[in-house]
């Protein structure tokens, strides 16, 4: 049994915070972000949380959905276990699953299955009895109990789980043996458990791909395999440090590809797996590039990346994990055991929420989908009056832009890596927005420390070279999402205001 505390790294969080997160520049603080709204509140978003690994029981899933209750992400990615559900040849055990999906939907939550991984009892060289990453198409007998198995699964929870994913990461050997990784096999394997599902549940949505970042190869070698015709959704996993470095390519080729080999029917893209640790060392995850990490990075990194995402134009979109995974051996295929994976947004220690969970908190309740993508002007000027040969638009700061209940939403930030902790800094911006939006009051949130600030600059109608632009304003710029928007916006998320 791991021991939790041995992996936990010790922070001074409100050192952190002080160092990180000063008062912003140029604009008055008025009020704080107070979100009491519980998840079941919200009735739909496209964001979603990683819920996985239970099969191999690393977590305590009864520590967390107090927490899943008040986070506001509305989808739960969850592993299915073959090898937790058939310890006896044709007799299944689905009650661990029971209390997952029914405490999940207790919460507010819906469940989205993951159904993969083999089984010790069909599978005779698996090096444990999790059989991660073992795939039943390879072994005599077991492609008809893997069938067996996902039918009884899909009749067990026909009404309560419509979307169903196969496998993890096909398209890497830690999580496809004991063969070769192959487009066309994944396929197979798609196919025949995406007809087993279907035959309990007709109109079941059914998900392929969960590949390990973006690899359009392995997809087209699926898809020319048959893939399409099996599934309406794909996801894939982009890891990476910096959450915007070519993302909107990734999501583009995909898409492209999808819509060429599925002509006349769109199937949906899913952001299915993506996530940041909350410290630097003693975990699984240091391939992804990290050199100073802590929780306030972490708590940035994910703001950024759900909100990319939306940018984007994901349909669904998935952080992973909801809590460290420390109480057991983290394993993928073979016999080695790994660190622990550390990018929970909940301690998988003492089960108490990161600083990241109240971060991501407010970005799932003010970007559910009553926060619609609407394509607004946000233009950023900086001028150099010692050099104005040299003064230009400014391309760093990243934009993605909303509308909700009748006001705009700005958000923008500056897309260098987090773990550089840039200095805040000062930009002009020039926006504009249709006339059915109104700004009848601009705040500015911050959307790492929930603090409000009025913005009240004169807010003339900005024109140059006898052209109208827009409204201009001096803004702070930092390196994680600012939200320019009316006041009405914020206080529903229970804005405590300091001057009312």
């Amino acid at each position: 049994m791991t021991t939790p505390a041995a992996h936990i790294e010790s922070q001074d969080v409100a050192t952190l915070i002080r160092a990180q997160l000063p008062l912003l520049n140029g604009v008055r603080p008025v009020g704080h972000v107070e979100n009491s709204r519980p998840t079941a509140a919200i009735s739909s978003s496209r964001l979603g949380i990683g819920f996985e690994t239970l099969d191999r029981r690393m977590f305590t899933a009864e520590q967390v959905y107090p927490h899943l209750s008040r986070l506001g992400a509305k989808w739960a990615r969850v592993q299915t276990g073959w090898g937790r559900c058939e310890t006896e040849p044709g007799r299944y055990d689905f009650t661990w699953l029971d209390g997952i999906v029914d405490n999940l939907a207790a919460a507010g939550v819906e469940t989205m299955f993951s159904v993969t991984f083999g089984n010790a009892l069909y599978m005779p060289d698996v090096p444990h009895e999790s059989a991660v990453g073992y795939v039943p198409i390879y072994y005599e007998g077991a492609l008809s109990a893997w069938t067996r198995f996902v039918r009884a699964l899909a009749k067990r929870y026909r009404g309560r789980v419509t979307h169903w994913e196969v496998w993890n990461e096909p398209n890497i050997p830690q999580f496809w043996q004991p063969r070769q990784v192959s487009g066309r096999d994944y396929a197979q394997l798609v196919r025949v458990t995406a007809q087993a599902v279907r035959a309990e549940i007709p109109d079941a949505t059914i998900i392929g791909g969960a590949t390990s970042l973006a690899d359009p190869a392995f997809l087209v070698d699926a898809l020319r395999g048959g893939l399409a015709e099996s599934i309406d959704a794909f996801s894939f996993h982009p890891y990476q440090m910096v959450p915007e470095h070519n993302l909107q390519n990734m999501h583009d080729v995909l898409r492209r590809i999808l819509d060429e080999h599925s002509p006349g029917r769109r199937i949906a893209l899913y952001q299915g797996e993506n996530g940041c640790p909350s410290q630097l060392a003693g975990h699984h995850d240091d391939w992804l590039g990290m050199y100073t990490m802590d929780q306030v990075v972490q708590a940035k990194w994910i703001a950024r990346r759900f909100l990319v995402d939306l940018k984007v134009g994901f349909d669904k979109i998935f952080y992973f994990h909801a809590v460290d995974l420390v109480e057991r051996p983290y394993r993928q295929a073979g016999d080695q055991i790994n660190e622990p994976v550390m990018m929970g947004l909940i301690h998988g220690g003492s089960y108490e929420p990161k600083y990241s969970f109240e971060v991501a908190r407010r970005v799932c309740h003010l970007f559910d989908d009553r926060t619609l993508r609407t394509e607004l002007m946000c233009l950023f000027t900086e001028r150099d009056p010692s050099s104005p040969q040299r003064s230009t638009l400014m391309a760093a700061p990243y934009v993605a832009t909303f509308e909700r209940d009748g006001a705009p939403l700005f958000v923008y930030w500056l897309a260098e890596d987090p773990q550089q902790r840039t200095a805040q800094a000062t930009i002009d911006v020039e926006l504009w927005w249709d006339e059915r939006l109104s700004m009848d009051h601009p705040v500015l949130l911050d959307v790492l420390t929930g603090e409000i600030y009025a913005v009240e600059q004169p807010a003339d109608f900005f024109q140059t070279d006898w052209r109208s632009r827009g409204t201009k304003y001096r803004l702070p710029l930092t390196d994680y999402p600012l939200v320019f928007t009316d006041a009405s916006v914020v206080a529903e998320l229970g804005a405590k205001w300091r001057d009312r």
